[in-house]
């Protein structure tokens, strides 16, 4: 939801840069205009100043006062923002002399500056420089960290990736250390401006050359311990075609102010943040074909609160569900008569700040009696039939599978190559699916709706036959596990 400030009394034409201050917002707007001010040459306008307003008891702001004190000078006196205890003050301003009179280096350029001020005796006195200033290029924009010992700032200076990038500074105790490039995950060759720390170590500021919508969009990341993560656009309605930009959040973290000159000049517009929301969709089929499979129970199981939400395909085979942020998901498909044929998918919110729609489509393998189905990863060592932990994966799907479909009986078979003895063969594999067997009986499916066989060598699948040579791969081909309903059970059976 968004708000335009709606400014009374005072004609400020431009009004953008907000950032929270006391009970109201501190601002930049263009200085009133008397027959004799300055105005700045570029825009033909004044110079800019900062402000304050803040809102009366039937929520209307009151008319902006200028700040008190030494801020407000000539020039240009913009974005700023403050320290948390209010009584420091960082702004940019026009590099000048002490005498008022514009400094301009040997190109003859005037270039920003970031000083200091502080709040003494209701007024802004004491105003000092920072030392990474320079007169060949310009530095402004700033915003501290929560515990105020890293300032970022927007800077020109020689050897960035392009146009305006965004650098940290880092407080030793004494002083601001040399500028810091924040690298190639935030700056490119346009324009990265307007950088805002939150007090959750979110970095939202402003590009014109990352994905955007248009003109300056507003885009956020964050410091993982090692770098920073790739950002992301705050898309509409935050974002427009327009120029959006100075981004910031109350303490709160759920309202806020964003400046766009959308509606024509740069105004400010109230922000309210809503939670993301995390949309999952997709479709179940069948096995091999585009065909949907309507009544499909599509289970949302969140590990992160133990909590499982059941959704169901329509006529379709369509099904959509909402996911909680800050989880972890194991989404799993399923129907009645059916085999699953798509694994399980794990998807995740955790972390993520910006609503996201996800996809998750499934197949499944309609049951038919007396068709075989190769169980996949199940093997046994050499000689062996024991079940192996792998092996016991796949075998856990077979028990969900059965619990799904309580009617149905099944023949689980084991399958070798044509190495060995023919008898040999056929006890050891013999051996396999009873072990299998065992297993799923082990895992609470009743030994009525299970039967076994071995079959040894008899039921190759290629032609690697007796004394035929053959790759190990073309062997493995025939080392199979498998499974086929051979009977539907009636309720009473069941029971």
């Amino acid at each position: 939801m968004y708000v335009e400030i709606w400014i009374t009394n005072l004609k400020l034409k431009n009004v953008f840069a907000q950032t929270p201050y006391e009970s109201g917002l501190m601002f930049t707007a263009d200085k009133m205009v008397f027959n004799k001010s300055e105005k700045y040459a570029w825009t033909g306008n004044s110079y800019l100043g900062l402000y304050f307003s803040k809102k009366d008891r039937s929520g209307k702001w009151l008319s902006p006062m200028m700040l008190k004190g030494d801020v407000n000078g000539a020039y240009h006196d913009g974005p700023a923002c403050f320290t948390e205890d209010g009584n420091t003050v960082y702004f940019t301003r026009s590099n000048s002399e002490k005498d008022g009179k514009l400094r301009k280096n040997s190109k003859q350029e005037n270039n920003l500056k970031i000083y200091k001020a502080e709040f003494k005796g209701e007024k802004w006195t004491n105003v000092t420089e920072l030392l990474f200033n320079s007169d060949d290029y310009s530095c402004g924009h700033p915003s501290l960290s929560s515990d105020g010992k890293t300032i970022f700032f927007v800077s020109d200076k020689p050897g960035g990736m392009g146009g305006t990038d965004i650098y940290k500074s880092n407080w030793n105790g004494k002083e601001w250390g040399a500028p810091i490039n924040l690298g190639s995950a935030v700056n490119t060759e346009g324009n990265e401006m307007f950088p805002y720390m939150h007090n959750d170590g979110t970095l939202y500021f402003s590009s014109d050359a990352h994905n955007n919508l248009g003109g300056l969009d507003v885009f956020m990341t964050t410091w993982d311990g090692k770098k920073w993560l790739q950002v992301e656009n705050l898309n509409y309605p935050l974002n427009s075609s327009s120029d959006d930009f100075a981004f910031v959040m109350n303490k709160d973290n759920k309202t806020g102010y964003v400046s766009s000159n959308r509606n024509g000049n740069d105004k400010i517009f109230e922000v309210t943040k809503n939670d993301p929301t995390f949309i999952l969709s997709g479709m179940v089929r069948h096995k091999g074909k585009m065909q949907g499979i309507d009544s499909a129970a599509i289970e949302f199981n969140n590990i992160t609160s133990g909590k499982k939400e059941i959704f169901y395909s329509d006529s379709r085979g369509q099904y959509k569900g909402k996911l909680k942020p800050g989880s972890e998901y194991i989404i799993s498909a399923g129907r009645v008569m059916y085999f699953p044929i798509t694994s399980p998918v794990k998807i995740s919110t955790l972390g993520k700040k910006i609503s996201e729609n996800f996809t998750a489509n499934f197949e499944l393998d309609q049951i038919i009696i007396q068709k075989p189905i190769v169980l996949q990863n199940i093997y046994y060592d050499l000689d062996k039939w024991n079940i192996r932990p792998d092996a016991a994966t796949e075998l856990n799907k077979l028990v969900q599978v059965l619990k799904d479909n309580p009617r149905i009986q099944i023949e689980l078979s084991s399958h070798t190559d044509s190495r060995a003895g023919d008898q040999y063969n056929l006890v050891l594999s013999d051996k396999r699916a009873k072990a299998a067997v065992d297993y799923l009986i082990a895992n609470g499916i009743d030994s009525k709706r299970l039967k076994w066989k071995g079959y040894g060598e008899t039921k190759i699948l290629n032609k690697c036959a007796n004394n035929v040579e053959c790759s190990e791969e073309e062997h493995q081909m025939n080392r199979r596990t498998e499974f086929k309903v051979i009977k539907i059970l009636d309720a009473v059976s069941v029971k």
